[in-house]
C-alpha cells in the first residue's frame, strides 16, 4: 500500500504546474506564453506554498493563497478526476494552444457584440438587465406544458460580467426545486470541473437553453428551444462573454444548428454571437461514463477555454 507521502508526490506535479500558472496570472498575465515544466523533484504541496513569493499580507499573496487553497481542495476531492487528468509529461510544459492535440483558438467572428444590448440602452447595469430577463422568464407561458409542470423557472446565475459562460440543455429536478442552474449531482461535478482549472462558480455565468424543467427530464422539444431562445440570446448580449462552453450534445447542436454529435463537435472553437463557443461533454455524461479518457477530454476542453480568455 502506498503511504501518504508517495500519494502526495503523485498529486504534486499537477498542483505545482497550477501554482506557477496562477502566480503568473496574479502578476497580470503579462508575457505568459507557456506553463513551466514541473521540477523533477516534486514540490511540497502545502496550500500556502504560493504565498512565499509575495510580501506578507499583500493583495496578490492573499488572492493566490485563496486560489491555491481552492485548487488543492479540488485536487483532493476530484482524486483521479480533472486535477490529475493533465497532459503527458512530454507536453505539459507547452502552452495549451501549442499542444498538437489541442484545438485551435479562432479569432472572433462578427456578432452581436458590435452594438449595445437593448436591455442596457436605458442605462441599466448588467445586474439589473439580467434581473429583468429573469423576471420575464418567471412569468413566461410560451410553453404551456412546461409552465404547468414547473415548480419554478431557472433563468441562470453567476457573474453578470463573466468572460466565461456555461450553457446546458435544461434544468433537472433539483434545479426545478431550487431555481438554480446546475445544483444537483451534475452541477456539483461542474463546480469541481471549474475549480480544477483554477476558477470558481462566482466568476462565471451558468445557465441553460430552456429555463423550465421538461417533464421526466426529457430533452427539450424544438418548439420549446425556439420559445426560450430569445431569453438566452438577451442574456449573452448583456454578459458579453469571451468564451461560451456548451455542455452536452443537446446544447451544442442547438447553439450551432447542426446535427453533428458532441464527440465530433467537442475540442474545437466555433464563432458564436461575437464569442468563441467550445462544446464539451455534459457533466451528467461524465458521471455515466466515468473513464479517464472522458475526464481527460473535458479537462483539455476547459483548459483550452480558459486559455482563450486571454486572447
Amino acid at each position: 500500500m502506498a503511504d501518504a507521502s508517495s500519494q502526495s508526490d503523485r498529486d504534486c506535479p499537477a498542483l505545482a504546474v497550477r501554482r506557477l500558472r496562477l502566480r503568473l496570472e496574479a502578476e497580470g498575465r503579462a508575457g505568459l506564453t507557456a506553463v513551466p515544466r514541473a521540477p523533477e523533484t516534486p514540490l511540497a504541496c502545502e496550500a500556502d506554498a504560493e504565498t512565499r513569493e509575495y510580501p506578507a499580507g499583500s493583495a496578490a499573496g492573499s488572492e493566490v493563497a485563496s486560489r491555491e487553497a481552492r485548487a488543492a481542495e479540488a485536487a483532493r476531492t476530484l482524486k483521479e478526476e480533472f486535477a490529475e487528468a493533465t497532459a503527458d509529461e512530454d507536453t505539459r510544459d507547452l502552452p495549451v494552444a501549442a499542444r498538437k492535440d489541442a484545438p485551435t483558438v479562432r479569432v472572433k467572428g462578427p456578432g452581436l457584440f458590435d452594438e449595445q444590448s437593448p436591455d442596457l440602452e436605458d442605462g441599466a447595469s448588467p445586474e439589473e438587465a439580467l434581473q429583468r430577463i429573469a423576471d420575464e422568464v418567471a412569468t413566461c407561458t410560451r410553453c404551456p406544458e412546461l409552465a404547468d409542470s414547473r415548480t419554478q423557472t431557472v433563468p441562470g446565475q453567476g457573474n453578470p460580467r463573466a468572460d466565461l459562460m456555461f450553457i446546458g440543455e435544461a434544468p433537472g429536478a433539483d434545479e426545478d426545486k431550487q431555481g438554480i442552474a446546475f445544483i444537483g449531482r451534475a452541477g456539483q461535478l461542474l463546480t469541481k470541473m471549474i475549480e480544477a482549472i483554477g476558477m470558481t462558480r462566482e466568476e462565471v455565468f451558468i445557465g441553460n437553453i430552456i429555463k423550465c424543467r421538461p417533464p421526466g427530464n426529457r430533452n427539450p422539444a424544438p418548439e420549446e428551444e425556439a420559445n426560450c431562445a430569445p431569453y438566452l440570446a438577451r442574456q449573452i448580449e448583456v454578459i458579453r462573454p469571451k468564451v461560451i462552453v456548451a455542455l452536452g450534445g443537446v446544447a451544442a447542436k442547438y447553439l450551432l444548428q447542426t446535427s453533428d454529435g458532441i464527440t465530433r463537435l467537442r475540442g474545437r472553437f466555433y464563432p458564436y454571437m461575437g464569442a468563441q463557443l467550445m462544446p464539451t461533454f455534459h457533466p451528467a455524461y461524465v458521471l455515466r461514463n466515468y473513464t479517464k479518457d472522458t475526464r481527460q477530454a473535458v479537462y483539455d476542453d476547459l483548459l483550452a477555454a480558459k486559455a482563450a480568455l486571454a486572447e
